[in-house]
C-alpha cells in the first residue's frame, strides 16, 4: 500500500546544540547593534548647536582662545579657530568641556564681563550638563577635551556609521564561534574590555583638538577579530549549496583569518574623520587584542609519551618492512605496497606495515576503494602511544584532502580517540560534533566522547568539556 502523498517527510537532520554557540559575543553584538539605533552618535550634536545658538559662544568664544594663548597653546587656538571658521561644531567642544577654563573664568570674568554678561555666562554654563545628556556623541563617546576613564568602555556603544557597525559585527559573526570556542566567554569579554581601553589609547595618541570624540564598535571589534587571527592554528572549513539537497566543503589556510581585522581596520580608517586617529585605535586595540589572545589561551601542556612495545617482529616481516621502505625511498609505490602487504599477512593490525601501505598507495595513485580500505585500518589502530596518534592523525589529514571517500561510523570514533591523544583537540570537537547527533555506533560514540571530555577537562578546558553532547 502507497503511502499518502501529502504525509510530511521526516527530518532527520541535527537539531542546534545550544551548548556550543557562543553566546558571550552574541550578547555583547546584541547590544552594540542595539545601541547603533538607541544611542547613536551620528548627527547633529544638541550640545554644540545649543552652545553656538544659546549665547554662549558670543559670550566665552574668543575669551578662551586668548586663555589658550596665554597659557602656552597657540597652536592649538590656532588650529579650533580655523577649524571654527570652516563649520566645524566639534571646535566648540574644547571650550565646552575645559574645566580648567571655567575655574579661571569664574576667577578672573570680572576683567572682560558686565556683571549682567557674568550673570548670563554661569547661567548658560549651569545648562551645560542638561545638554551634553542629550548629545551621545559627548555623554557615551571618547573626547579629547575630557577622556575619563568610563568613556574607554562606553565609547564602543555609542553608535557610529551604520554600514560601518553592520560590517563589523558580520566579520565578528564570522570567527565568534571559533573564537568563544577555543578561549572560553570568560577570556574573551576580556580581550574586548582591554580592545576598547587600547582602542582609547590610540586614539588619544593621535587626535588633535576638534575632531570628533571616538565612537562605535569597530575599534574594539578589531581586537576580536586580531584575537581570532593570532590563535588561529586550522585550516577554516566551510560548506557551500551546489544543488537543493547537495553541498560541497571548502577549505581556506588558517592565515586567511588574518583578513578579518585588516578588512575592518581599512574600513574603519577610511569611513570617517578623524582617520590618523582611528588607525591608531584600530591598530593599537589588534596588536594588543593578538597579543592577549596568545597570553590568555588555554596552556596544552605536552603530554609524557609512553611507548608500548609489542611482541618482536619475525624475521619474514621485518624483511618485508626494510623492503617496503627501501622501496618508498626509491619512490617505487607498486613494489612498496607489495612488501607491506606481505608484513600484513601474518599480522593485518601491523602498524608500520600500515603507515607504510598507506603511503605507498597515495604515491602510486590508488583506486579510492583500495586507499579506503588501507585507511580503515589504519584508523581504527588504537595509538595509545602519542607517536603513533600523531601519525594516524597526519595520515588522516592526507585521506581527506585525497578522497572524499566516507569512513565507516566506528572508525570515525576512534579517530575521535586518535585526535585527543594526538592532542588535536579542536578537529576531535569538530569530529565528534558532525557525527553525536544520531549515532549508529552508540557504545563507540559513548566512549569516545568519554574520553575527549576528560582530556577537556584535565586541560582546564571546562566550556568545551561540556559543551560535547551527553
Amino acid at each position: 500500500m502507497n503511502p499518502p502523498q501529502n504525509r510530511p517527510a521526516t527530518d532527520n537532520s541535527p537539531g542546534i546544540n545550544w551548548k556550543t554557540l557562543p553566546w558571550a559575543l552574541m550578547v555583547l553584538g546584541c547590544l552594540l547593534l542595539a545601541s547603533q539605533f538607541l544611542n547613536s552618535g551620528q548627527g547633529q550634536q544638541t550640545a554644540l548647536s545649543w552652545y553656538a545658538n544659546s549665547g554662549l559662544q558670543q559670550l566665552e568664544w574668543n575669551n578662551y582662545l586668548s586663555w589658550l594663548r596665554f597659557n602656552g597653546n597657540a597652536r592649538q587656538a590656532k588650529t579650533l579657530d580655523e577649524q571654527a571658521r570652516s563649520g566645524n561644531p566639534h571646535a566648540y567642544a574644547s571650550a565646552l568641556l575645559s574645566p580648567q577654563f571655567i575655574e579661571d573664568s569664574n576667577k578672573r570674568a570680572g576683567d572682560f564681563w558686565s556683571a549682567q554678561q557674568i550673570e548670563q555666562w554661569r547661567t548658560l554654563r549651569d545648562q551645560v550638563p542638561q545638554q551634553l545628556a542629550q548629545s551621545p556623541l559627548y555623554r557615551w563617546g571618547l573626547p579629547a577635551a575630557d577622556p575619563r576613564p568610563s568613556r574607554f568602555f562606553t565609547a564602543p556603544f555609542t553608535g557610529g556609521a551604520l554600514w560601518l557597525t553592520l560590517l563589523a559585527l558580520f566579520l565578528l559573526g564570522l570567527a565568534a564561534l571559533r573564537l568563544e570556542r577555543q578561549l572560553g566567554p570568560g577570556r574573551v569579554v576580556v580581550i574586548w574590555l582591554a580592545s576598547s581601553l587600547l582602542a582609547g589609547a590610540g586614539y588619544l595618541i593621535m587626535v588633535t583638538p576638534g575632531q570628533a570624540p571616538l565612537h562605535g564598535l569597530a575599534p574594539s571589534i578589531v581586537g576580536l577579530l586580531a584575537a581570532t587571527s593570532a590563535l588561529s592554528r586550522t585550516p577554516v572549513v566551510f560548506s557551500l549549496p551546489t544543488g537543493k539537497t547537495k553541498r560541497t566543503t571548502r577549505t581556506l589556510p588558517a592565515w586567511s583569518l588574518v583578513l578579518l581585522p585588516i578588512t575592518l581596520l581599512a574600513a574603519l580608517t577610511l569611513s570617517q574623520p578623524p582617520w590618523v586617529a582611528n588607525l591608531s585605535a584600530g591598530l593599537l586595540a589588534g596588536l594588543g587584542g593578538a597579543l592577549l589572545a596568545i597570553l590568555i589561551q588555554p596552556r596544552q601542556n605536552a603530554a609524557p609519551e609512553t611507548r608500548q612495545f609489542g611482541p618482536s617482529l619475525s624475521p619474514d616481516q621485518q624483511q618485508a618492512l626494510a623492503r617496503g621502505w627501501d622501496a618508498l625511498g626509491k619512490l617505487e609505490g607498486a613494489s612498496a605496497e607489495r612488501h607491506f602487504q606481505d608484513a600484513l599477512k601474518t599480522d593485518p593490525q601491523l602498524f608500520d606495515a600500515l603507515t607504510g601501505l598507506f603511503t605507498a598507495q597515495q604515491m602510486r595513485q590508488a583506486t579510492e576503494e583500495d586507499l579506503q580500505q588501507t585507511a580503515t585500518a589504519l584508523f581504527n589502530h588504537n595509538a595509545n602511544d602519542t607517536g603513533q596518534a600523531t601519525q594516524i592523525v597526519h595520515h588522516w589529514k592526507q585521506y581527506k584532502q585525497r578522497t572524499a571517500e566516507p569512513l565507516p561510523e566506528a572508525t570515525l570514533w576512534q579517530l575521535v580517540i586518535t585526535l585527543t591523544h594526538a592532542r588535536e583537540f579542536q578537529h576531535a570537537e569538530q569530529l565528534a560534533m558532525q557525527h553525536a547527533a544520531n549515532p549508529a555506533e552508540k557504545e563507540h560514540c559513548k566512549t569516545a566522547l568519554q574520553i575527549l571530555r576528560e582530556a577537556l577537562l584535565r586541560e582546564g578546558l571546562n566550556h568545551r568539556a561540556k559543551a560535547l553532547p551527553d
